[in-house]
């Protein structure tokens, strides 16, 4: 069997690896599924703002939803809003990542799953299942969660936090132009769960936490969906996991860059993994372009949805009891969700026990959460 050469080898066709290969002239994409786009493994939430870093224009033929407010409802069921004019959008995920590949400069190849990857006379040597090899002087691994790449190049491990979600249609029409998130300390004690509309009787529900998932979902499905939006029906698993941990680990080593998933990029306050894959999957392929692939690590940890300080935004926020969430959302309704860096608030915070407790946590939260874009 021949043996193929490329200059860029990315395994992986999501949205990292898809971007990289929008950038790329001689560039192989390889990935184990038998269609862009599927199976759909996502909330399917993305920013305005994550578009147009990109410089891709909205466009109605990928969108499922266009959406006004996130609504973070805490376990009083008190909510905060965060509004803005089209401030994100819940895609069709599968047209979306069929239109990241008509734009690709870089050759696709579908149901090609590679099993081994190493390094000879300094190039990557990529085997698939059924033997073909393939060489490169670069290798993007942009191949989920369970990468390869990760595993055999980079000896590196992610946390993993498991979820489990739906498409679900609905009894009961669902506001399309807002996103719920549902935070409860004691319920869902290290995520939280979410819904994002699809359509008018369709929508993304599902939860990510420790232990006892199935449980968690019923009793969310039973105990909040059912009462607000009536009979449901679950149409498709959506299950899957959320990698995060990237800040602390290896990203870059003999040519070889980790993207996306792959490399634990998911923001680890909230979960939204898109942004974070079509951001590394340019830089990669940018710091092929110019030459410098030893700048890749570097570049991409001094941006701010990659620091290390929304890993202790992470463990301050999932650490916070209910009474602290309650209290938080009483400070916050009706408001700004950055009114807490206010004069006023800093009274209010001192007022409320379980927030003067914790006052010095949450000062440090929000102070992270600044630097961030919702």
């Amino acid at each position: 069997m021949a043996i193929s050469r490329f200059e860029t080898i990315i395994v992986g066709a999501g949205p990292g690896g898809l971007m990289a290969g929008r950038y790329l002239n001689d560039a192989l994409i390889l990935d184990q599924k038998e269609e862009i786009g599927k199976p759909v493994r996502c909330a399917e939430g993305i920013s305005r703002e994550s578009l147009e870093r990109q410089k891709i224009k909205p466009d109605k033929n990928w969108i499922s939803a266009f959406i006004d407010t996130v609504q973070l409802v805490s376990p009083s069921g008190k909510i905060i809003k965060i509004e803005k004019k089209n401030i994100g959008f819940v895609l069709n995920r599968e047209l979306f990542e069929k239109f990241l590949a008509r734009g690709c400069r870089a050759e696709i190849k579908l149901k090609k799953k590679v099993v081994d990857v190493e390094l000879e006379n300094n190039l990557w040597k990529a085997e698939t299942e059924n033997g073909e090899v393939f060489l490169s002087k670069y290798l993007i691994g942009a191949d989920g969660p369970f990468s390869i790449i990760r595993k055999k190049v980079f000896e590196e491990k992610v946390g993993l936090l498991s979820t489990i979600e739906y498409l679900v249609e609905l009894e009961k029409e669902i506001d399309t132009s807002a996103m719920k998130i549902y935070f409860d300390k004691e319920k869902f004690p290290s995520g939280y769960a979410w819904i994002f509309p699809k359509s008018k009787k369709k929508a993304n529900i599902g939860l990510g936490s420790e232990k006892n998932l199935v449980e968690k979902f019923k009793d969310f499905m039973e105990g909040i969906i059912r009462r607000d939006f009536g009979n449901y029906k679950l149409l498709e698993n959506r299950s899957w996991v959320i990698p995060w941990g990237g800040a602390k680990i290896k990203l870059f080593k003999d040519n070889a860059f980790l993207v996306g998933n792959a490399g634990g990029l998911v923001d680890p306050v909230f979960g939204g993994g898109i942004n974070n894959a079509m951001v590394s999957g340019k830089l990669a392929a940018e710091c092929i372009l110019s030459g410098n692939p030893h700048l890749y690590e570097k570049k991409l940890k001094s941006l701010p949805f990659f620091s290390r300080d929304l890993l202790l935004a992470q463990r301050i926020l999932y650490s916070l009891p209910n009474p602290v969430l309650n209290e938080i959302t009483e400070v916050l309704e009706g408001k700004d969700i950055f009114y807490f860096k206010t004069a006023p608030a800093f009274f209010e915070i001192l007022s409320k026990k379980n927030l003067r407790k914790n006052f010095l946590k949450i000062l440090k939260l929000f102070a992270i959460l600044r630097k961030i874009a919702f």
